[in-house]
């Protein structure tokens, strides 16, 4: 029998288009003979619409065109699982099941760990890492100081945790050197980054990135190769793929919003990277590692940066939901390993169900007498 797998999709993020894409992208590669899709669009508003696959997806394949269906029945998740152990979503006095969830919710309130939370409390097993690995992997500054602490090279860096706090951090934070790049610490695909030249840029990059978040990341810009490469598996065995380049257009200068998604000639991506073998292994073996201290399962994708002069690998952050497009570098550089879009899919389902089954045999604690 198939399995139902409910695709959680848009979300109150401002990478809600980009949810929709990744989403339109895997039901179009989903292995029909083993699983049936079930689709949710979250509004920007937070509200819950049961989409028809046929129609959920209007408009153009592309970030700038692209919405849910808002007429679409609503619909609850139910806070337990029904009696055979599956998730329930509630529709009109009716209840819709199914087996397990990817959630295709890229940035807050999808990859920060909420969602996840909320799927461990009903009990449902789930595509990707758990809250509290998703939670460090979204903020930025907990990343760094994490992987540094383990001896992992981070690109220096220093946070602020309000604006205020400028006037006494700026000589750390000149010392940094420059150019800078200033980010709010919990956002993906450069919302709210700004690259900072001179001292005089600071204080409104700072400001502008508080408009994002409640904590900025400060670090230094690094002269070198910017590489990514994905992760997959659980904690315990996870492999590496190919790693990919990010070659940013010399007119942009560095992999921004608009040269992500908005920007036909933004960047250039080169999957595999142009790399020695000895340097694939190293950042192979980097990111595994990176993978297992973060405590990820399932799936990531781990952005590096080589220093020109030095040859080190620096870490960037870890993604522990990418962007899953066809064109998007954490499928294509596993299509370059070997692995097809649609395997990929099947088996990062596979390792939701393997994930629960290893949580499942975790001895509850002693009731107290």
């Amino acid at each position: 029998m198939t399995k139902t797998i409910l695709f959680l999709c848009g979300g109150k993020s401002d990478e809600h288009e980009i949810s929709l894409l990744s989403c339109k992208g895997i039901l179009d590669a989903l292995d029909r003979s083993r699983f049936s899709p079930l689709i949710v669009g979250i509004s920007k508003t937070g509200i819950w619409h049961l989409e028809a696959e046929k129609n959920y997806f209007e408009g153009e394949f592309r970030a700038d065109d692209i919405r849910l269906n808002l007429s679409a029945p609503e619909v609850t998740l139910a806070p337990f699982v029904t009696p055979d152990g599956r998730g329930a979503l509630e529709l009109s006095g009716r209840r819709i099941t199914f087996d397990a969830v990817f959630p295709i919710l890229h940035g807050k309130f999808g990859e920060d760990g909420t969602i996840q939370g909320l799927l461990d409390i009903v009990g449902i097993p789930y595509v990707g890492a758990g809250c509290g690995s998703s939670w460090i992997c979204m903020d930025k500054v907990l990343t760094k100081t994490l992987c540094l602490s383990a001896g992992i090279a981070v690109t220096p860096f220093t946070w602020l945790a309000n604006p205020q706090e400028l006037g006494a951090k700026r000589t750390e934070i000149e010392r940094l050197g420059f150019p800078l790049f200033v980010k709010p610490s919990r956002q993906g695909s450069s919302v709210g980054v700004s690259k900072v030249n001179s001292p005089s840029e600071l204080a409104s990059a700072i400001q502008y990135a508080f408009q994002y978040d409640s904590k900025v990341l400060i670090e230094r810009g690094i002269v070198g190769r910017e590489l990514e490469c994905s992760v997959l598996g659980l904690n315990a065995s996870p492999r590496a793929s190919l790693p990919g380049e990010i070659i940013p257009s010399a007119k942009v200068g560095w992999y921004s919003y608009e040269a992500k998604y908005l920007m036909e000639d933004g960047a250039e991506t080169r999957v595999p990277a142009l790399l020695s073998p000895e340097k694939v292994r190293e950042v192979q073996t980097l990111v595994d590692r990176v993978f297992q201290l973060l405590e990820c399962d399932g799936m990531a994708r781990i952005d590096l940066f080589l220093e020109e002069t030095s040859g080190t690998l620096f870490l960037n952050e870890a993604n522990t939901l990418p962007g899953f497009t066809p064109i998007s570098m954490y499928p294509k550089m596993w299509q370059a390993s070997g692995l097809s879009y649609s395997l990929l899919i099947t088996e990062l389902i596979d390792l939701a169900f393997q994930r629960a089954a290893r949580e499942a045999k975790l001895v509850p604690p002693p009731k107290p007498t």
